[in-house]
């Protein structure tokens, strides 16, 4: 029996794990396309030193489900270990009304699932369940559950592990190609034209490129109309540990306030510990964008003037704060390294995943709304689902018109544009005493 041909456009975490499960499936033949020339792609945002993986850490029943069902799949030897069951603390603030809603429903979720998750009601209960080595901060007017399941996985690494399997099934992964024009036949998409002047034919065409989907479509030879969906900037930040410092620190949790989007990792392997703002964040258009693409586009270390990876001050200071109240000796560490991190947002938090209504076999899968990388070995099974038009309890959530919106997760703040004049600069790094 023949197989289909399939075109995919991106290589993150969509479009990698989509890759497998039409592979796996053995119905599909896949060719994967990605505009960068290195893979995995430096400037998406799952090309990370890491992600948290929650364990049923949502308030909406399906999505954490469908995070028990990640969990089991990363546990398996397949992932090469990328997987790290630290455990994730999940805090909202007192007088947080959101946050604290969410962590207060994620509990429950945890707790009929059978998670033997302990409730954290002050902070001196906070504080006793950390390790003993590091000292933590005050935490005041913080509370929460502790889980003793997820944690955090390598992210780059598990993206490259991801596109080794798809070559390895057979499909092929294409770098340096990116998407300038569909071609058409009337209601049907036959393939992508490139920007190196090469044309790919397929049967289906599943767009999958992140943050860069809204300027894609926007774009002058293509032009399709999308959802609301935006690409937004988030600030992250890394101080380095000494060797001491990292064995004391080794064994911490993952933490995750919900009220005020902070969160912080246990240090990777070489001592470099992760925070960052899970916010409303920052839009970004050019000054020479065209009208018609005239949509928020990714600003990252690849964009020429933004290779220092500078973040808005703003979040710089506040990321030094959160640091300060949960390891405040980590809070006036060397910073490292910033970084924006692009999302591609939709107006709840849910993805979308849908056959696009003008075309019989244009199908978009992005929206990952700062929280889908948790869910790459079992989101491409949902996606496969939806191609295949089979019953999906996610698939009307997904959708390019959805009739609900539960919304997915919380988000602190208002979004606003990236003033390039407010940046963290050299010389203000230099001047709090941290690398430059």
């Amino acid at each position: 029996m023949s197989k289909t041909e399939v075109l995919i456009v991106g290589t993150g975490i969509f479009g990698m794990s989509t890759a497998l499960w039409m592979l796996e499936s053995g119905r599909y033949s896949v060719t994967v396309l990605d505009k960068c020339n290195v893979l995995p792609a430096p400037d998406a945002a799952s090309t990370d030193i890491n992600k948290i993986i929650r364990a049923g850490d949502y308030a909406d029943p399906l999505f954490a489900q469908l995070c028990f069902d990640a969990v089991e799949l990363w546990r398996k030897p397949e992932w090469q270990g990328t997987y790290h069951e630290s455990g994730v603390i999940c805090l909202a603030n007192d007088d947080g009304a959101k946050g604290h809603d969410f962590v207060t429903r994620a509990y429950a979720n945890c707790l009929a699932a059978g998670i033997d998750v302990s409730l954290l009601p002050t902070p001196a209960a906070i504080r006793a369940r950390l390790p003993a080595g590091p000292r933590a901060g005050p935490l005041d007017g913080q509370q929460g559950y502790h889980n003793p399941v997820g944690g955090w996985a390598e992210a780059g690494r598990a993206v490259e592990v991801g596109l080794a399997r798809v070559r390895a099934l057979g499909g092929r992964v294409l770098s340096g190609k990116e998407v300038v024009r569909l071609l058409k036949d009337g209601k049907r998409v036959t393939g992508v034209a490139t920007r190196d002047g090469n044309e790919f034919r397929a049967d289906l065409v599943l767009v999958a490129a992140g943050a860069w989907t809204p300027a894609l479509f926007a774009s002058p030879e293509i032009q399709l109309r999308l959802p609301e969906v935006v690409a937004t900037g988030q600030s992250v930040m890394t101080v380095q540990l000494s060797a001491d410092e990292a064995e004391r620190y080794a064994d911490i949790p993952v933490i995750f306030n919900l009220e005020t989007g902070f969160y912080v990792f246990p240090p990777n392997p070489d001592g470099t510990v992760k925070c960052a703002i899970h916010a409303a964040g920052y839009t970004y258009t050019p000054a020479n964008a065209a009208a018609v693409a005239a949509v928020s586009v990714p600003r990252t270390k690849l964009t020429p003037g933004a290779e220092d990876g500078a973040i808005p001050c703003e979040m710089f200071a506040r990321l030094r704060e959160g640091l300060r109240a949960t390891w405040p000796e980590l809070a006036d560490k060397e910073v490292t390294m910033t970084r924006m991190c692009w999302y591609c947002d939709t107006v709840t938090g849910d993805f979308l995943v849908d056959y696009h209504p003008d075309y019989d076999n244009l199908v978009i899968a992005t929206g990952g709304s700062g929280h889908a990388f948790k869910f790459a070995p079992v989101i491409g099974r949902e996606v496969l689902a939806i191609v295949e038009r089979r019953p999906s309890p996610l698939g009307e959530r997904f959708s390019f018109a959805p009739k609900i919106a539960l919304g997915a997760d919380v988000r602190i703040g208002e979004r606003r544009p990236l003033d390039l004049d407010a940046l963290v600069s050299r010389q203000d790094l230099q001047a709090a005493g941290v690398a430059a």
